[in-house]
């Protein structure tokens, strides 16, 4: 594992160094300006868990994490105990810190809660959404059809569709559960296209088609449409990820 981890840079001389846009903010060590070690380390080893660099079964040695990090132990440490607790990670005597295996029951459990809280999400945040992000991320999506074999462009925008319709909620208990679930599912679905690549493009296609469907309910202020387009789309997207799961979700 190299040096440069998101977010951050290793200098052996100064520790690790805070990057924002490709610019140097300052030490991790200058503790009062930038975000706690615990936190930086916990989002750059969930961010390697969703994307599969971290595999399951992988164990997690606070003395690599030290090394690589250049950091103390205390906090890597701290980032496995926020790691556990949201579910990326188990603890196992004798070995530590290992990542989580992602089980069918999970994927259940978590396409359920996203499929009750973020159509809601949508509806709460939609006065909360700007008409210029809107135009932005559906210029976005039109270059995603334009370019069927851009995946960065593709997943940029999912996310970015995904994040908007909660980042702007009040209710930060939703907001939080959300994040968590969104994470959780990125990382079953990239484990799945992955494993089987021939289905990636008419994912990408079918869901772009969708989120241009939501962005247009967004845009027309219908509390009733982009309840229905969320709600739809995540359905429909669980069904082509994982074509045996998705029936108890449907609506009767």
């Amino acid at each position: 594992m190299g040096g440069r981890v998101m977010g951050w840079k290793r200098k052996k001389s100064e520790g690790v160094q805070v990057m924002k846009g490709g610019k140097r903010m300052g030490n991790l060590m200058d503790i009062g300006k930038i975000p706690s070690l615990k936190r930086l380390v916990y989002d750059n080893l969930k961010e390697r868990i969703i994307s599969g660099e971290l595999k399951p079964g992988t164990r997690l040695r606070e003395e690599d994490l030290s090394v690589e990090m250049n950091i103390s132990r205390a906090p890597i440490r701290e980032a496995f105990n926020m790691l556990e607790r949201d579910g990326f990670t188990v603890i196992v005597p004798r070995k530590g810190a290992v990542v989580a295996e992602a089980t069918e029951e999970e994927r259940d459990y978590i396409w359920e809660m996203r499929a009750i809280l973020e159509p809601y999400a949508a509806v709460k945040s939609m006065s909360l959404i700007s008409d210029e992000k809107i135009a932005k991320l559906e210029n976005d999506l039109k270059k995603v059809l334009e370019n069927p074999d851009d995946l960065k462009l593709y997943m940029d925008s999912d996310i970015e569709l995904h994040e908007m319709l909660f980042q702007n909620l009040e209710n930060h208990f939703m907001k939080d559960t959300l994040e968590n679930m969104r994470a959780h599912s990125l990382r079953m679905r990239w484990a799945v296209e992955n494993r089987h690549p021939g289905i990636r493009s008419d994912i990408e296609f079918e869901s772009t088609k969708e989120h241009l469907q939501i962005l247009d309910a967004l845009k027309r202020k219908d509390e009733k449409a982009v309840y229905q387009t969320v709600y739809d789309h995540l359905i429909n997207s669980r069904e082509r990820i994982f074509p045996s799961a998705g029936q108890n979700l449907k609506k009767e």
